[in-house]
Protein backbone atom coordinates (compact mmCIF):
# COMPACT_ATOMS: atom_id res chain seq x y z
CA UNK A 1 0.00 0.00 0.00
CA UNK A 2 0.90 3.33 -0.89
CA UNK A 3 1.43 5.51 2.17
CA UNK A 4 -0.70 8.94 1.92
CA UNK A 5 1.77 12.07 2.58
CA UNK A 6 -0.58 14.32 4.89
CA UNK A 7 -0.76 16.58 1.49
CA UNK A 8 -1.62 14.05 -0.79
CA UNK A 9 -5.14 13.34 0.55
CA UNK A 10 -5.84 14.38 3.93
CA UNK A 11 -9.64 13.26 5.81
CA UNK A 12 -10.85 15.49 8.37
CA UNK A 13 -11.53 15.35 11.70
CA UNK A 14 -15.79 15.37 11.08
CA UNK A 15 -15.66 12.65 7.86
CA UNK A 16 -14.22 10.49 10.65
CA UNK A 17 -16.96 11.28 13.04
CA UNK A 18 -19.35 10.98 10.28
CA UNK A 19 -18.06 7.46 9.08
CA UNK A 20 -18.00 5.66 12.52
CA UNK A 21 -21.89 7.79 13.40
CA UNK A 22 -22.62 5.84 10.31
CA UNK A 23 -21.60 2.22 11.53
CA UNK A 24 -18.77 2.01 9.66
CA UNK A 25 -15.17 1.21 11.27
CA UNK A 26 -12.36 3.16 9.71
CA UNK A 27 -10.07 0.28 9.96
CA UNK A 28 -12.11 -2.10 7.93
CA UNK A 29 -13.67 1.06 5.45
CA UNK A 30 -11.83 1.54 2.21
CA UNK A 31 -13.48 5.14 0.76
CA UNK A 32 -13.37 4.44 -3.10
CA UNK A 33 -12.84 7.61 -5.40
CA UNK A 34 -13.40 6.92 -9.10
CA UNK A 35 -13.61 9.71 -11.73
CA UNK A 36 -16.67 9.14 -13.72
CA UNK A 37 -18.19 10.94 -16.63
CA UNK A 38 -21.86 11.56 -18.15
CA UNK A 39 -23.31 14.14 -20.89
CA UNK A 40 -23.39 17.15 -17.82
CA UNK A 41 -19.87 17.07 -17.38
CA UNK A 42 -16.92 14.92 -14.69
CA UNK A 43 -17.15 14.28 -11.19
CA UNK A 44 -16.04 12.19 -8.99
CA UNK A 45 -18.15 9.34 -7.34
CA UNK A 46 -17.72 8.43 -3.38
CA UNK A 47 -17.87 4.43 -2.26
CA UNK A 48 -17.67 2.98 1.13
CA UNK A 49 -16.84 -0.64 1.28
CA UNK A 50 -14.32 -3.37 2.39
CA UNK A 51 -12.75 -4.03 -0.89
CA UNK A 52 -10.30 -1.70 -3.10
CA UNK A 53 -10.99 -1.21 -6.50
CA UNK A 54 -9.06 -3.43 -8.74
CA UNK A 55 -6.34 -1.93 -10.38
CA UNK A 56 -6.65 1.09 -8.62
CA UNK A 57 -4.21 3.07 -5.91
CA UNK A 58 -4.16 2.49 -2.26
CA UNK A 59 -3.64 5.48 0.45
CA UNK A 60 -3.28 4.69 4.51
CA UNK A 61 -5.07 7.35 5.91
CA UNK A 62 -5.77 7.87 9.39
CA UNK A 63 -7.06 5.30 11.98
CA UNK A 64 -6.44 2.75 9.38
CA UNK A 65 -8.76 3.93 6.55
CA UNK A 66 -7.86 3.40 3.29
CA UNK A 67 -8.57 5.90 0.17
CA UNK A 68 -8.62 4.28 -3.29
CA UNK A 69 -7.92 5.73 -6.17
CA UNK A 70 -8.77 5.08 -9.75
CA UNK A 71 -5.33 5.64 -12.05
CA UNK A 72 -7.00 9.46 -13.25
CA UNK A 73 -8.00 10.40 -9.79
CA UNK A 74 -5.01 9.61 -7.99
CA UNK A 75 -3.54 12.41 -10.37
CA UNK A 76 -5.83 14.57 -10.32
CA UNK A 77 -6.84 14.33 -6.60
CA UNK A 78 -3.38 15.56 -5.04
CA UNK A 79 -4.13 17.48 -2.30
CA UNK A 80 -8.15 16.93 -1.79
CA UNK A 81 -9.31 16.50 1.55
CA UNK A 82 -12.24 13.79 2.33
CA UNK A 83 -14.49 16.11 4.25
CA UNK A 84 -18.37 15.74 6.02
CA UNK A 85 -20.68 19.11 5.44
CA UNK A 86 -23.08 19.47 8.17
CA UNK A 87 -25.26 22.00 6.02
CA UNK A 88 -28.65 20.92 6.52
CA UNK A 89 -29.12 21.23 2.74
CA UNK A 90 -25.82 19.89 1.22
CA UNK A 91 -25.06 17.41 4.59
CA UNK A 92 -22.88 14.97 3.14
CA UNK A 93 -19.62 13.55 2.59
CA UNK A 94 -17.67 15.76 -0.10
CA UNK A 95 -14.55 16.14 -1.66
CA UNK A 96 -12.52 19.62 -0.79
CA UNK A 97 -10.23 20.32 -3.98
CA UNK A 98 -11.44 22.66 -6.92
CA UNK A 99 -11.00 19.53 -9.43
CA UNK A 100 -13.55 17.65 -7.53
CA UNK A 101 -16.70 20.01 -8.58
CA UNK A 102 -20.21 18.87 -8.83
CA UNK A 103 -21.73 18.11 -12.10
CA UNK A 104 -24.71 17.20 -13.33
CA UNK A 105 -25.61 14.24 -15.30
CA UNK A 106 -28.82 13.35 -17.41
Amino acid sequence: MEKAPEEAFRVTDRALAALRAAGLDPARTFVVVQHVLGCGGAGYRLVFRETPLDGGVVLDGPEGLRISLDAYSRRRLEGAALDYDLEKETEGFRLDHPDAAFASFC
